[in-house]
This record gives C-alpha cells, sequence and structure tokens, in this order.
C-alpha cells in the first residue's frame, strides 16, 4: 500500500515526464506498457474547421476535450490509463465516507495549456467500471488533490452512470477515478420540509390513536393494548427522528439516537407479529377465544416478547460493532451493521405477510361453514384486513429505502421520506377513521361536549338575567323613598 505523500509524488511525476516528452515532440501516437496505456494527441490534427473538440482513447476510457483549451498548433493532450495502480493505492478521502471502495483504474488527463488547473471549460471523462454497482451505493467521479493528499470530488460532476461506464466532467485536470460509495438521503432541502411537516402531521395523529385506544374504555379488547404499544414505539421512533437524527456533534448522544431509533423500529415491528400470531391463533380455534382475549394473564408474556426480542438484538450488535452506531451525517446505523436492522425487519414482516395470508384462507373456510353473520368472524375478518393494511403501510415504505441507489435515488428518497413520514396517519385512518365503533365515539364525545358548552352558555345567561332582575327591584324602592322624602306627589301607598 502506497501511502498519501507518496502517491502524491510518483502521480506528479508520471505527468510531469508524460507532457514533457509530448511537448518536445508533439505528435498523435498511442503507447503501451503492462502498467501504462497512454494515448497522445496533437491539436493540430484533430481540431481542424468547426470541430468543438477532440476525444483520446486509453483502454476502455475515453477523455474528450474542447479545442478552445488547446489553441495553440503544437498543442495537444494526454491521457494515461494505470492498469494496476488503484489496488496500491491509499483511499483517503476529502469530504466523503470513509469506506468507499475503487470502481475503475485510475486515469490522468493533461493537456499543453500551463491552465490545466483552472480550466474555462469542462472536460468530460468516461471511465469504464469493474464492478455492477451495489444497494445502497452510487457512482462518484473524484480526483487526487496533492495539496491534501486524499481523494476529492470538488470540481468533478458524475454526470451520467449506466451498467459499463461513468461520465464524468471536470473543470480541472488531475487523476481521476470513479468510486463507489455508501449512499445516503442526499441533504435536500425540500427532503428536509417535506420530512418535518409529515413527521409533525404524523406524531399529532399518533397522539390521537394513543388517546382514543387509551381513554375509550368500550373499545379495549385484545389488541387495544398492542396497537397501543405499536403506536408508543412509532411515536417515540419519531420524535427521536425529528430531533435528534442530525445532532452528529455529541458522539455519545448521537449514537444514544441511533440505537433507540433501531430498538424503537424493530420494537414496532415486533408488535406488529405478535397481532397477527394473535389473529392466526384466535381464528384457528374460535372455541378459545375468551381464553385468548383476556389481557390480564397474556400482555405481560407479549411484553415480554415486544420490547425483550429488539432489545436483544440491539444489545448484541452494539457489543460486536459499538462504532457503527452513527455516521459523519445522521444519528443512524452505520453501513457496517445496517443489517442488524434491516435483517430482523425483514424476517418478521415475511413472517406478517405468512400468518396473514394464512389467517385469510382460515377465515374463508369458517365463513364458508359457518353463519356469515357470527359476530366473532365478523370481527376477527375486520382485524385481520386492518392488520393486512398496517404491514403492508409499515413494511412497504420502509421497503422502499431499498432502491435509494442509482440515477433515480432522489426521486425514490421523495416517495421514501414521504410515506415513511406518514405512517402515524395511516394507522390513525385504519383503527380510527375508518373503525365504525371509533367515529361512534368521537360523535358521542362531541355531542358531549357541545351540550356542556351549551349547558355553560345557557347557565350564564340565567346568572345574567337573575342579576339584571335583582338590580331592577332594589333600585326601584330606592327612587321611590327618594320621592317621598322630597314630598312629591305619590300615587298609591305601595309608591313609598
Amino acid at each position: 500500500m502506497i501511502d498519501q505523500s507518496q502517491t502524491s509524488g510518483m502521480l506528479l511525476a508520471v505527468e510531469s515526464i508524460a507532457i514533457v516528452s509530448f511537448a518536445a515532440d508533439p505528435r498523435t501516437q498511442q503507447i503501451s506498457t503492462s502498467q501504462l496505456d497512454i494515448a497522445m494527441t496533437k491539436s493540430g490534427d484533430s481540431c481542424i474547421s468547426n470541430t468543438a473538440s477532440f476525444t483520446l482513447t486509453s483502454g476502455q476510457n475515453s477523455m474528450e476535450v474542447p479545442c478552445t483549451l488547446v489553441p495553440s498548433h503544437r498543442g495537444g493532450a494526454v491521457f494515461i490509463t494505470y492498469e494496476d495502480l488503484a489496488s496500491y493505492l491509499s483511499l483517503t478521502l476529502v469530504d466523503r465516507a470513509e469506506d468507499s471502495i475503487f470502481n475503475s483504474k485510475v486515469v490522468t488527463g493533461m493537456i499543453t495549456n500551463p491552465d490545466r488547473h483552472s480550466l474555462n471549460s469542462s472536460v468530460i471523462f468516461r471511465i469504464a467500471q469493474e464492478k455492477s454497482l451495489l444497494p445502497f451505493h452510487k457512482l462518484v467521479c473524484v480526483f487526487w488533490n496533492p495539496e491534501e493528499n486524499g481523494w476529492s470530488d470538488r470540481g468533478c460532476t458524475t454526470k451520467h452512470s449506466n451498467a459499463t461506464h461513468t461520465t464524468c466532467s471536470c473543470c480541472h485536470l488531475s487523476s481521476f477515478a470513479v468510486l463507489m460509495a455508501p449512499f445516503g438521503i442526499e441533504d435536500h432541502y425540500g427532503l428536509t420540509i417535506i420530512s418535518h411537516i409529515g413527521l409533525s402531521v404524523s406524531l399529532f395523529c399518533l397522539c390521537l390513536s394513543l388517546l382514543t385506544f387509551t381513554l375509550c374504555r368500550s373499545l379495549r379488547n385484545t389488541h387495544t393494548p398492542i396497537l397501543t404499544a405499536l403506536c408508543g414505539c412509532l411515536f417515540l421512533g419519531q420524535i427521536f427522528i425529528l430531533v435528534g437524527l442530525r445532532q452528529t456533534q455529541n458522539k455519545v448522544m448521537c449514537s444514544i439516537t441511533a440505537g433507540s431509533l433501531q430498538y424503537m423500529f424493530l420494537c414496532a415491528f415486533c408488535w406488529m407479529s405478535i397481532e397477527s400470531v394473535l389473529l392466526f391463533m384466535m381464528i384457528q380455534n374460535l372455541h378459545s377465544v375468551n381464553y385468548m382475549t383476556s389481557r390480564r394473564s397474556k400482555f405481560p408474556a407479549m411484553c415480554l416478547l415486544g420490547f425483550g426480542i429488539p432489545a436483544v438484538i440491539v444489545g448484541i450488535s452494539a457489543a460486536i460493532h459499538p462504532q457503527g452506531y452513527s455516521t459523519k451525517t445522521y444519528c443512524w446505523l452505520h453501513r457496517s451493521i445496517i443489517w442488524s436492522f434491516l435483517g430482523p425487519a425483514c424476517v418478521l414482516i415475511c413472517v406478517n405477510t405468512v400468518l396473514l395470508v394464512l389467517t385469510v384462507w382460515l377465515l374463508r373456510k369458517r365463513l364458508a361453514s359457518l353463519n356469515t353473520n357470527v359476530s366473532t368472524l365478523k370481527n376477527t375478518r375486520l382485524l385481520t384486513f386492518k392488520a393486512l393494511a398496517q404491514t403492508f403501510i409499515l413494511g412497504c415504505t420502509w421497503g422502499i429505502g431499498f432502491f435509494q441507489f442509482g440515477s433515480f435515488s432522489l426521486g425514490i428518497s421523495y416517495i421514501f421520506t414521504i410515506c415513511n413520514s406518514l405512517q402515524g396517519v395511516y394507522i390513525f385512518l385504519v383503527h380510527c377513521v375508518l373503525n365504525q365503533q371509533v367515529r361512534g365515539e368521537y360523535r358521542k364525545f362531541f355531542c358531549r361536549q357541545s351540550k356542556q358548552s351549551l349547558d355553560v352558555s345557557t347557565s350564564g345567561a340565567l346568572q345574567t338575567t337573575s342579576k339584571s332582575t335583582h338590580v331592577y327591584s332594589t333600585s326601584v324602592p330606592m327612587i321611590t323613598k327618594k320621592k317621598c322624602s322630597e314630598g312629591k306627589k305619590v300615587q298609591s301607598v305601595s309608591d313609598c
């Protein structure tokens, strides 16, 4: 492995030798060795008539140079491809994730223009890729910065990528490569606004759901504690996202936030699985419904599973890789341990889906053999379809995140942000707004509140009227007495 200072010295030495050799004898030629593939082109041979640019090809790579950058008749360009240099170089990065990997050979582009380090027109490189793009990764064009002894993308833009090549546009010339870097959601202003608005609305809806499940006693059954725990986990998780996801200044607090997020969302998936298991057992043996709905005997065991399994997963991953609980930009899991969240989440989603499909199949059999008006069957069928919708909501929204790479990554990021930030809204709609019994409780509550406000206003009006009458009845005798004392004529005895 070549260290940073040696990398800078070696690349500068090769550049200097190649450009000096070309300047001494400018001509178009191709030189190939076991370690280097060099293309030299004289601008006078290519920039004729109205030609805007000329192209040099070295190996499977190419460089397109605008003719305006080498106006001299004896000027030209040199393009070098290093065959095995990338495997020996130190991957020291400037302003990039440290776990990126090389995905191309190292190339060097030079022109005879003395201002090649600051060009008024961009040079286009088409660099061949060596590996297929991995999930959660993107391709980044970088150059070797000798001043900082590291690879940087400043001044280079990744224009386009396909299965074989990446197109880079750079406003300076140096040595270049294509890195395969872990993809993070871009710090896009629109994403930030959507995330904050969506999470705020979601938290409000989750709060309404929690109040509904907690205060409405008529709604309480075996599923109410499960839904309460699910909403509580999502509520706390979304608060952590809204408040602490970007607070990377304090490394300890950032790691705690990342661990809390992993734990809360794993708890949410676990409670979904518990609900699916309970539904399956209820429909499998309808005679045991009363036993299964005993919250007093079963809920502690559910809590042990719903909160205990995620605690074991987080504890093991934190003990194995404690440094993975933060990144440079977010308080979330590092790529090295991301599967400690994605793996269990995928398993739980698959288990939910299988159990709910089996539950629907059993329901069809029961409905075919029994009276369709049986209340237990109707209630279980409704709960099953709600659980299916809930699994689809939480599972598919996280599944969108698997596609956040490639040329459509920003669009997928918008879809992912919108869907995930509104999870609380979906749950409120499915379990509260679309629930006839809950709507009835809401209607009773609002009628009760309007009646109370009406009673208060009526009582206030009566008190006001009573006070007015009392004032009038006390003021009249006083006025009459005054008249009598002044010797005025009195019409009757009662006037005095």
